[in-house]
């Protein structure tokens, strides 16, 4: 079996369907709308989407001609977790996470808000190994929050349309948040520059990030 857990479609029965209680909010999202300008470019895209497989967004996407791979980065830390360690993941975990296959170079990499719940070592250990795996061109789509708390878990997110996304918060429990600021992502994404960078009025910085280079 393939390392990655999608090639481009999905079992809609998987995807979290949320409850009247625990309905999502809809947010404007202006770098989702950036970002879909690289897949109207007419090439067929290599995508890595670090989030849950949710059937909508994998059909959302393909409607580009779009190759998807699937990795939940936050559910493999999770298991990791369950070890009882307690100890950051080091950089085995995430070659381990992404085993490196020089038959994949991504076009675009789909992070939403994981690295909000990565520590800001175990965040340069898996920035310096995904840079592995991107060309000059390549594209991060990421979601970096502002707040002092965050929910416990990641958020789902849904792709409502071209400029919107649905958020939805599973978890009323609440953590630390590790607050990137914009300097501490320039020095763990060496090698990138900032695209485009968003502040939303919720307290969400969106970014997206491109690989400096001539794209071959």
């Amino acid at each position: 079996m393939s390392w990655f857990s999608s090639h481009g479609s999905r079992d809609k029965k998987k995807e979290h369907r949320p409850t009247a209680e625990t309905e999502p909010q809809i947010h404007r999202s202006l770098a989702l709308t950036a970002l879909l300008e690289e897949f109207r470019r007419g090439r067929k895209l290599q995508v890595l989407d670090l989030g849950p497989a949710i059937g909508s967004n994998v059909e959302f996407l393909s409607q580009f001609g779009c190759k998807i791979y699937i990795e939940d980065l936050y559910a493999a830390l999770s298991a990791r977790a369950g070890g009882g360690d307690g100890e950051e993941a080091g950089p085995e975990f995430f070659a381990e996470f992404l085993p490196r296959s020089e038959a994949v170079s991504f076009d675009v990499v789909i992070a939403w808000d994981t690295w909000n719940y990565l520590t800001r070592k175990e965040l340069g250990y898996f920035l310096k190994h995904l840079a592995l795996f991107c060309q000059p061109g390549t594209v991060i789509f990421s979601l970096i929050s502002i707040l002092k708390q965050i929910p416990a878990q990641p958020i789902r997110f849904r792709i409502v349309d071209e400029q919107n996304l649905a958020y939805d918060v599973r978890t009323t429990a609440l953590r630390p948040a590790p607050r990137f600021a914009p300097a501490d992502l320039n020095d763990l994404l060496r090698g990138f520059r900032v695209d485009r960078s968003f502040l939303l009025r919720h307290g969400i910085q969106e970014y997206l990030f491109v690989k400096e280079g001539e794209r071959r």
